[in-house]
């Protein structure tokens, strides 16, 4: 059943005028759809060459992650901890202003090496998917 979406899609083709047949060469009205199917039917042998030249390959590349840096998990982390500070002292009202000031002064402080760490994890990973992908080739 289709989806509200594409009924309404299809119910604006029948009120608009769509063209839904193509004059061919020989002068014969052929539906679109089967002129894509014929097109999709010319792409398959070449869509199936590309792929099995990327066998064992990802479609896309390998994103290059950087290394971990100090300087960028203060940016992260702080930007961050800011947030929280703010959201601590005007979102949550339970307790004394200095008490939440504190506490979101904390979370902001934990957020730095919490950055920091995500980070060297993800770079090391990166670091063994590179190591293996090398090791593959070879």
């Amino acid at each position: 059943m289709p989806t509200r979406k594409q009924r309404r899609r299809r119910e604006k083709d029948f009120r608009h005028d769509v063209r839904v047949y193509e004059v061919d060469d020989a002068g014969n009205e052929v539906p679109i759809a089967e002129l894509r199917t014929r097109e999709e039917k010319q792409e398959k042998p070449a869509k199936a060459k590309a792929q099995q030249q990327q066998k064992g390959r990802s479609a896309r590349g390998v994103r290059q992650v950087p290394p971990p840096s100090w300087e960028r998990a203060l940016k992260r982390g702080g930007m961050m901890g800011g947030l929280m500070v703010v959201v601590f002292v005007f979102l949550l009202k339970n307790g004394p202003l200095y008490e939440r000031i504190a506490i979101g002064v904390f979370y902001a402080l934990a957020f730095v090496p919490l950055t920091y760490w995500v980070d060297r994890t993800a770079y090391r990973s990166y670091q063994k998917r590179l190591a293996r992908a090398s090791g593959k080739k070879r």
